[in-house]
C-alpha cells in the first residue's frame, strides 16, 4: 500500500519511543550518578523488492535506533560525608551484582552490617582484593581509591573503564552491564571523597527538547490525518460510481 501511511504511522511510533526515553530522563534528574540517554533516528525501507524509487521514498519508514548515552561527568556536589565518593573522569565503580560483575557511577555508599562496602541497593563494592570489608577507624579515600582506615592501607577500590562505553547496557537507574565491551583499569580517573556526581542530564536543554517531540509528534499526527481523509475521500468516489 504506497499511501505514505506507514510512513507517518513509524514517526509516530518514533517519537513515542523519544518521549519515554526522554521522560525517563528527567524523572531522574536528582538521581545520583545517572546517564542521560539521547534518542537517534535511522531509516528502515520496508517497500517490496520490484517496487519504484518513488513508492520506495513513500514508504520509508523511521525508527528510533539504540540510544546512545551521554557519559559526560555530573556536577560534584559536596557531601562531607566518608562513605560518598564522586567520580572525575571517564571510570566506574566495580559493583558485584547476582548477575555478575556491573558498573556504576553512584558512589553514595553504605556499610552492611557485615562492614562491607556496599552500594544503596546492598551490592558489595569490588576493591583490587575483592568485597571491601571496613574496620573501625577514620576513612580516607584518596584521589587514586586507595582506602586508608587509621593510616593503615585497606584496599584499593577497583575502577574500570571502557574503550566503547556506548555499548553498554542499563541495568536500572544507575548500573551498566559490559554487553561485551571490554573492560580495563581506569588510569584517568580521580575520586573524590565528600562529594556526589549529579545526574547529567540538564532540564533546559530536556525541556527544550521535549517541545520539539510533541511538535513533530502533532506534525505527523496532522498529516496522518490528511492522508486518512484523502484515501477515505477516494474510496467513497470508487463506491459511488
Amino acid at each position: 500500500m504506497n499511501s505514505g501511511i506507514y510512513t507517518a504511522y513509524s514517526g509516530l511510533k518514533g517519537q513515542m519511543e523519544a518521549l519515554d526515553m526522554l521522560a525517563n530522563n528527567l524523572a531522574n534528574i536528582n538521581t545520583t550518578g545517572f546517564k542521560e540517554q539521547r534518542a537517534f533516528y535511522q531509516a528502515l525501507n520496508r517497500s517490496a523488492a520490484q517496487a519504484s524509487a518513488l513508492e520506495a521514498a513513500i514508504n520509508e519508514q523511521a525508527a528510533l535506533a539504540e540510544a546512545a548515552f551521554n557519559f559526560e561527568n555530573g556536577s560534584l556536589v559536596e557531601t562531607g560525608r566518608e562513605l560518598d565518593i564522586g567520580l572525575v573522569g571517564p571510570g566506574f565503580l566495580c559493583i558485584q551484582t547476582p548477575a555478575g560483575i556491573r558498573y556504576s557511577r553512584n558512589g553514595n555508599l553504605q556499610l552492611n552490617a557485615r562492614s562491607q562496602l556496599v552500594t544503596a541497593d546492598g551490592y558489595p563494592v569490588l576493591g583490587e582484593r575483592g568485597a571491601i570489608v571496613l574496620g573501625p577507624g577514620k576513612l580516607e579515600i584518596d584521589e587514586r581509591g586507595e582506602i586508608l582506615v587509621d593510616g593503615a592501607v585497606v584496599d584499593r577500590l577497583k575502577l574500570a573503564a571502557f574503550d566503547d562505553p556506548l555499548r553498554l547496557r542499563r541495568e536500572g537507574n544507575t548500573l551498566f552491564a559490559s554487553a561485551g565491551a571490554q573492560a580495563k583499569p581506569a588510569d584517568s580517573v580521580s575520586v573524590r571523597q565528600g562529594y556526589l556526581e549529579q545526574s547529567n542530564v540538564n532540564p533546559v536543554v530536556s525541556t527544550v527538547r521535549l517541545v520539539e517531540i510533541m511538535r513533530r509528534y502533532e506534525a505527523i499526527q496532522k498529516s496522518l490525518s490528511l492522508i486518512s481523509n484523502t484515501l477515505d475521500q477516494k474510496c467513497i468516489e470508487k463506491l459511488s460510481r
